[in-house]
């Protein structure tokens, strides 16, 4: 299964989240996905203009785990390993405080954070997708107590670390303990702005909870020292982004795999290349013999023959490496990502990028980009196109080889970035200029936008689906996705 989500990450930049997941039956899993990006003709963008280095530059990716999904309240009622499993390591770090048990530990405790966080976040999002239920009061509620029994259970073993002198536990302990606080704060306060929206004084009281556990816990982050939100204290709130940062990507450290690029194809390519030359040379040495035997009493000709065979070899070799390299095309990708756990392959990752006319786009990909009568009519528009392959392998064996949680695959973080397109775009903001009712003219200001299409071919097995997704745009960054 190919699984994609999208959103804005930041003014300029778009970001893909594809998760790729396969059969647990299988011992191998093979993904495809092609997309299809329409840019406008206005932006100028071509082969010549936006080469495959400019292209990589702009669209890149992060690969990780697939974050173990475990519900709240099995981890709060010791149904769930990843609690269980941050105990069973300390315990071993406490027996024997080896490199090995302290590695283990470290790990354990961001993988722990990690599934904290995304069980935290499944929860927040459920009880906002339910605010206007009759059991909006008693979700709220159960979310609480799940999350107060998991921080007090975790915080137990925090001040059990502050008495060991074992390495530096207490610091693994406290990085863990601080990227929860922070997650738990901002995300219980996204449930209060739900409530909030709604006006129903049904759920003051449950307000009111939620407003005492999220004050509770902002004491403890002061008696740690944890950085808050405070207001007119611009330096400190800067102080405290750049913490939140560093601590999601120490917590989220856990889950990325190690990835090893190279040039995809690249004996083949190394080969047909070789080939090419040594065909021209034959070429060449066949024509040189023929001359000197059927032109040997005219030396001036022969050498001005041989000149001319001489640069046709060159044409020859350029022109057969041109041909092999289409035919290669199709086959072999431009860049190749072999992921691995502990110096151990699971997989790969293959990527390319082509520009392609529209007669080689498939009636069902024009279908979806469903183009207006004018845009199709219009011989100035020459829609550009962008075709980016990814092809993905996945070793389940491996995979589930390396640790006791179940993996279900892995998550490419692709982000788009659109800075080098938006300086060829015009000024975001137009005069427009109107006669009104009493026959004076108006100027008002209209917005001048560029849309992209993204269109994602996405095969797992014998399963086909399609994504289309809408990004319009300004020189001032990105304006929506859709």
């Amino acid at each position: 299964m190919i699984d994609v989500e999208t959103k804005i990450h930041d003014k300029f930049s778009i970001e893909f989240k594809i998760g790729f997941s396969g059969q647990e039956s299988s011992k191998k899993n093979d993904f495809s996905l092609n997309s299809w990006i329409f840019v406008p003709n206005s932006l100028d963008v071509n082969k010549y203009t936006y080469d495959k280095e400019r292209f990589y530059k702009d669209m890149r990716s992060n690969i990780r785990l697939i974050t173990p999904v475990f519900k709240l309240k099995d981890i709060a009622g010791n149904k769930a390993i990843p609690l269980n499993n941050v105990k069973t390591s300390f315990q071993n770090v406490l027996t024997e405080a080896s490199d090995k048990n302290l590695i283990d530990l470290e790990f354990q405790l961001k993988l722990f954070g990690a599934v904290f966080k995304s069980a935290v976040r499944d929860s927040v999002n459920s009880i906002k997708a339910g605010i206007n239920g009759p059991d909006a009061s008693e979700n709220c509620s159960d979310y609480i107590d799940d999350v107060s029994t998991i921080l007090e259970e975790y915080r137990r073993l925090y001040s059990l670390a502050r008495n060991t002198k074992a390495g530096n536990i207490m610091s693994l302990f406290a990085f863990t303990d601080e990227f929860m606080s922070h997650q738990v704060e901002m995300r219980t306060i996204r449930i209060i702005k739900a409530i909030d929206r709604q006006k129903d004084t049904s759920l003051d009281k449950a307000r009111r909870h939620i407003a005492d556990f999220i004050i509770k816990e902002q004491e403890y982050k002061r008696r740690q020292g944890y950085k808050l939100a405070a207001k007119d204290e611009n330096d400190s709130n800067k102080e405290l982004l750049f913490r939140r940062s560093l601590l999601k990507k120490y917590i989220e450290s856990s889950l990325y795999l190690k990835i090893d690029k190279t040039e995809d194809g690249r004996a083949i390519q190394q080969v047909s290349f070789s080939l090419a030359a040594g065909l021209a040379m034959l070429v060449y040495s066949l024509t040189s013999l023929i001359f000197q035997k059927h032109l040997g009493s005219y030396p001036a000709l022969i050498f001005i023959l041989l000149v001319a065979a001489y640069v046709l070899k060159d044409r020859i070799k350029d022109l057969t490496r041109w041909m092999f390299a289409q035919k290669l095309k199709d086959k072999y990708f431009d860049i190749r990502n072999d992921i691995s756990i502990k110096k151990k392959k699971i997989g790969w990752v293959k990527e390319g990028m082509d520009f392609i006319s529209d007669e080689k786009v498939s009636a069902e990909i024009m279908r979806l980009r469903n183009r207006s009568q004018l845009e199709t009519n219009n011989d100035f528009f020459e829609e550009k196109i962008i075709l980016y392959r990814k092809k993905v392998s996945i070793d389940n064996e491996m995979l589930k080889n390396h640790y006791d949680y179940d993996f279900k695959g892995i998550n490419d973080i692709s982000r788009f970035n659109i800075n080098y397109l938006k300086k060829r775009m015009d000024n975001p903001i137009v005069p427009v200029d109107y006669l009104d009712e009493s026959m004076e003219v108006k100027t008002v200001s209209a917005e001048r936008v560029y849309t992209l299409i993204f269109i994602l071919q996405c095969v797992a097995g014998d399963s086909v689906q399609y994504k289309a997704f809408r990004m319009t745009a300004n020189r001032d960054g990105i304006i929506s996705i859709d």
